[in-house]
């Protein structure tokens, strides 16, 4: 689809409004097989085709994973 006077490169599609919307719920918390279910597909591998989690998110499902393990091996707790 065009938008009317927009560039070229602000096209969308209902495939993109599928995938945005994957990755806004996954990023939201929303479980992955609830995604899978909403989307309608068999397997969870094809959900994750749709699921392009930005990099900010990545970073910090890494930063908190780094912290909680560390509060693990030195016994303290992570959210203080």
């Amino acid at each position: 689809m065009e938008l009317e006077g927009r560039p070229a490169t602000e096209r969308f599609s209902p495939h993109a409004l599928r995938r945005a919307c994957a990755t806004h719920n996954y990023e939201r918390g929303v479980d992955l097989v609830a995604i899978q279910q909403m989307l309608g597909h068999w397997t969870v591998s094809s959900t994750m085709r749709y699921v392009r989690p930005s990099a900010t998110f990545i970073e910090d499902a890494y930063q908190r994973a780094v912290a909680s393990t560390l509060a693990e091996l030195t016994g303290k707790d992570s959210t203080a």
